[in-house]
């Protein structure tokens, strides 16, 4: 269980939450540097395939060191091939999707949108019978509610506009072309775009949500494979080089051979590569497994919106973005329906506790399922660029 029977100014509390807030704002420097370097010409499923390869190599170490115990001996074909889909459908498809959502919308709706997927994995584990749903229990109404704002969310990010951030705080003065307008011109101006192509934005929302609903599946699968291979970090490692491996085929496939100039890079495009690949399959994973293994899954997700916002801001001031008020609506929308399930599914937890208590039971979680379970992953912009 997690264990909260510590000083609050202790140094293991200190670093839990500076390593959560460091790992958000890396994340969201990520985000904005993949984007840039996308808005240049680079080659998304290369990235996909170099940045996995970093990764590997990074994560690489910390997984032999720390899970030489867990870690079996040999892994059969049938979990070979349960590695392969993990890799084929978790980083191949999914971080390709991602990109190409990111590159039509922004960095902050790609770092907000996969916070539907605890939402989604419960929808998902309901219908295959993971999930037990009991509607007189306050944690199922809370997951079902939570769904449904997740998904009212991802509608508005993908479909409402509104004003400019920027207009709130101008002039309300009438001789200011650009002050706010009247309520009833701005409820109107939600569902149109003034700038851009709002085709496009759409077009980026679908590629993210269909990314986050292959992510969810991916760790359905997941969950089932690290009971038979109880070591997440060895695990990640291997699906890193099987993805950047299954990606480098696709690039030959769809260029119907080596093309140099798919692969080709500047230096800012490896300096981008090389950060994602350290700060975000390597340490970052690692880091985020420990402060899961140490305070829990809500927890570390009540800091999920700090990548959203700190995108919003670095792509406003170095990328040129405009955020909208019906945006970023959405965007709140998502987080409370992500909290709203991540509640939920703490709330069932309690529920369990108690029952068992009352039987007799033993109550011992083992350590990796306390992180593992399908419908408690936390996820955010370091799974969808690195995972």
């Amino acid at each position: 269980m997690y264990s909260d029977k510590r000083p609050f100014c202790s140094l293991e509390v200190l670093g839990i939450y500076a390593s959560l807030l460091g790992m958000q704002i890396s994340y969201a420097v990520n985000g904005v540097l993949v984007g840039k370097e996308l808005s240049k010409g680079l080659n998304p499923l290369a990235f996909i395939v170099y940045a996995n390869a970093v990764g590997f190599l990074v994560l690489t170490p910390f997984a032999l060191f720390l899970e030489k115990r867990k870690r079996p001996a040999t892994v059969s074909l049938p979990l070979f091939g349960q590695f392969f889909l993990l890799s084929l459908g978790g980083v191949c498809a999914f971080q390709a999707f991602v990109l190409m959502g990111l590159k039509d919308t922004s960095p902050a709706f790609a770092s907000a949108m996969p916070n539907l997927a605890p939402a989604i994995i419960f929808v998902m584990a309901w219908a295959l019978g993971m999930e037990k749903v009991d509607i007189t229990c306050v944690g199922s109404r809370s997951k079902i509610v939570g769904t449904l704002v997740c998904v009212s969310g991802a509608m508005a990010m993908s479909f409402l506009r509104g004003p400019a951030l920027s207009q709130l705080w101008r002039s309300h003065s009438v001789s200011d072309p650009n002050a706010l307008r009247p309520m009833e011109n701005i409820l109107v101006g939600f569902v149109r775009e003034e700038n851009g192509d709002p085709d496009k934005q759409i077009e980026g929302c679908i590629y993210l949500v269909s990314a986050v609903v292959i992510l969810s599946s991916a760790l359905i699968l997941q969950a089932e494979t690290v009971k038979k291979y109880p070591a997440p970090l060895s695990q990640s490692s291997i699906t890193a080089i099987l993805g950047s491996i299954q990606t480098a085929v696709l690039i030959t496939i769809l260029d119907r051979g080596i093309k140099p100039t798919s692969w080709v890079l500047d230096r800012n495009g490896i300096f981008t590569i090389v950060f994602a690949g350290i700060s975000c399959n390597g340490l970052g994973l690692a880091l985020q497994l420990w402060c899961m293994q140490k305070r829990g899954p809500v927890f570390v997700t009540i800091f999920s919106p700090v990548s959203t916002v700190f995108s919003a801001i670095l792509s406003s001031l170095f990328l040129g973005d405009t955020l909208h008020l019906g945006s970023m609506m959405g965007v709140l929308l998502i987080f409370a329906g992500l909290y709203l399930v991540m509640w939920g599914k703490s709330q069932d937890r309690v529920t369990h506790i108690k029952i068992s208590s009352q039987k007799g039971e033993d109550l011992h979680i083992p350590e990796e399922e306390q992180h593992q379970h399908p419908s408690s992953q936390v996820l955010d912009v370091k799974i969808p660029l690195l995972r």
